[in-house]
């Protein structure tokens, strides 16, 4: 059978953030935060801020996308006094001020952040979030659950940097469990990219499912298909009738079903049918004798940054055809 683990390993180096392209965003990141500190000693004299970095660049899950865009996320902490607590929309306003002539580029206010826009291949984004002042001046960010300023739900209770710590804990000793979440990254990138009306579950939710359905292998390709069988195998209620379309946050609101806002149908199957067959393809891969032609499999689903030309096929009896792209290879009805 065909062994590929190099080659994924390969891949990911390929697909992960250089460690110079981390240095590059640690950098914006420390600017917007001197420009927002400068800010509240100036401007704001019953409020401290403080930062919590979040999402997928502190997890270590980030992938270069083929958009070339990055994304870091940047929790800003307000602290004050409950009778203090600003407006959603103040809040938005006063960190907007702070940050809007960082950069060229007009800065956004979203719903749940302001984004700072940097024209090289990068945004930096910074959801607000409020924190009551304690008697002693002890502010930390590891205590009660902060609300996030959301700027049409309002406060909301939201904690990321929780789910940065039961991450971290699902992946203490694990580093092939990131290597997976980055596989699976870069094939919804893959899949969005070839049809931008496609929508598939976010970056947290593959995370989740990730995490919760880790399969361990000596072989990246073999823990990345038991994972993707296992995933189906829990949220496919029209494959197997016993389970639902459920993926639920495992922290804050721990009864909130992240796939919900997914279960639209045709979302909800196209999803469900790209994972269908993204098993059937590694399936075949792992079967197939040929290394060039397992890649082909592979390559179809992960895109042509999937190292196929890096190959080296070991001399045998059988010939191996070789594929310049996936879309020359020709299946039979058999195929994913």
């Amino acid at each position: 059978m065909a062994d590929l683990h190099s080659t994924f390993t390969e891949f990911d180096d390929i697909i992960k953030l250089s460690s110079k392209k981390k240095e590059t965003l640690r950098t914006s990141r420390n600017s917007i935060r001197t420009d927002i500190v400068k800010y509240f000693e100036e401007k704001r004299e019953k409020h401290t801020v403080s930062f919590k970095g979040q999402g997928s660049f502190m997890m270590n899950t980030t992938i270069q996308p083929i958009s070339k865009e990055y994304d870091v996320d940047d929790g800003v902490y307000i602290f004050g006094k409950k009778e203090d607590k600003p407006s959603v929309q103040m809040a938005h306003n006063w960190i907007y001020e702070a940050v809007k002539n960082r950069t060229s580029s007009e800065s956004l206010d979203k719903n749940t952040c302001i984004r700072v826009i940097y024209k090289s291949d990068y945004h930096v984004d910074l959801p607000i979030y409020y924190k009551i002042e304690k008697s002693d001046n002890e502010n930390t960010l590891d205590d009660e659950t902060p609300e996030i300023a959301h700027l049409s739900k309002g406060w909301i209770l939201s904690d990321p940097y929780a789910f940065k710590k039961w991450f971290d804990d699902q992946a203490k000793g694990k580093s092939q469990l990131k290597r997976i979440v980055r596989y699976l990254k870069a094939w919804s990138d893959k899949k969005q990219n070839d049809n931008s009306k496609l929508i598939f579950p976010s970056g947290m939710i593959f995370t989740i499912l990730a995490s919760n359905h880790y399969v361990e292998n000596s072989r990246d390709d073999k823990s990345l298909l038991e994972t993707l069988k296992k995933i189906q195998s829990n949220i496919d209620e029209t494959k197997f009738n016993y389970v639902s379309y459920e993926c639920y946050r495992p922290t804050v609101d721990k009864n909130e079903n992240l796939l919900d806002k997914y279960s639209a149908e045709t979302t909800k199957n196209n999803f469900l049918s790209a994972l269908d067959s993204f098993i059937k393809s590694a399936e075949q891969a792992i079967e197939l004798e040929s290394k060039k032609d397992a890649c082909a499999k592979w390559q179809k689903h992960l895109g042509d940054r999937f190292p196929c030309s890096l190959i080296k096929e070991e001399k045998s009896n059988s010939s191996a055809r070789v594929y310049s792209s996936p879309d020359q290879v020709s299946f039979d009805n058999k195929s994913a």
